[in-house]
């Protein structure tokens, strides 16, 4: 390191002595600088200005082999939240051995029972229930008259059983009145029968041998006003039927 250092001194006085002697003032002409002075005016220079160290580093890749898989965070399954589907019923609503009217009524439940859905039959909005009324532990009940609730869509479609071949209803058992008014020729007619039928779908009104009215299921009374002139007779009939067939009952005359 010494060595070095007295090297490089040497040789700046050197360099100083020779431009010394071609300074203005000698009296004498000063030639151009030759080839070695410029050098060494150069060298100077170098050695004058701050050095400057430049250091370079390489970066070196890595090839990736394969392909590469991005990162991906925890993941986790969603789990719907699921409700029993449950019906209440709204109106006092007959709950059958299959979805429609030509199905057996099993039971017969009041407003606000309550019961689990198991199934259901959107053809004819009937919704298949757990029923302990049941002898097979399920019923039908029409939609019009309930409420659903809870996970009700995840109920699957059922398909329905076969019909079953009902028996015709029992026949009404009659009753009736009468007042015949002689000034007019007119007759009030008033039937009354007792419902022991329990698969009706409805009753018919029979006079003399054509159907004058037709009433719903569970009706028990008919009044009406005919013209009957004196000596005249009026039959009635009271007539249950279903799907199945109709009975009706004995026959009612009238005479003024």
């Amino acid at each position: 390191m010494k060595t070095g250092t007295r090297t490089t001194l040497t040789t700046l006085i050197l360099i100083a002595s020779i431009l010394a002697c071609n300074l203005p003032g000698s009296g004498e002409q000063v030639p151009p600088p030759s080839d070695m002075q410029t050098a060494a005016a150069l060298t100077v220079e170098a050695l004058l200005a701050p050095s400057v160290t430049v250091t370079v580093r390489q970066e070196t890749t890595t090839p990736l082999s394969g392909t590469s898989t991005p990162t991906v965070g925890p993941t986790g399954t969603i789990t719907p939240t699921y409700s029993v589907p449950m019906l209440k019923v709204l109106e006092q609503t007959n709950c059958r051995t299959g979805p429609g009217q030509d199905y057996e009524v099993l039971y017969t439940y009041l407003a606000w029972k309550e019961l689990e859905i198991v199934g259901n039959y959107p053809q004819e909005n009937y919704w298949l229930v757990k029923s302990d009324q049941s002898p097979t532990g399920t019923c039908w009940l029409w939609g019009g008259y309930v409420e659903v609730s809870g996970s009700y869509w995840v109920v699957s479609s059922v398909t329905p059983p076969p019909t079953a071949t009902i028996p015709p209803p029992q026949a009404p058992v009659a009753k009736w009145e009468y007042f015949c008014s002689y000034a007019t020729d007119k007759i009030d007619v008033s039937l009354k029968w007792t419902d022991v039928a329990t698969n009706e779908t409805g009753y018919r009104i029979i006079r003399n041998g054509q159907v004058v009215a037709e009433l719903p299921a569970g009706s028990t009374s008919y009044v009406e006003t005919i013209t009957l002139v004196a000596g005249e007779k009026t039959i009635y009939e009271i007539e249950a039927f279903n799907s199945t067939g109709a009975k009706r009952s004995s026959p009612i005359s009238f005479e003024c």
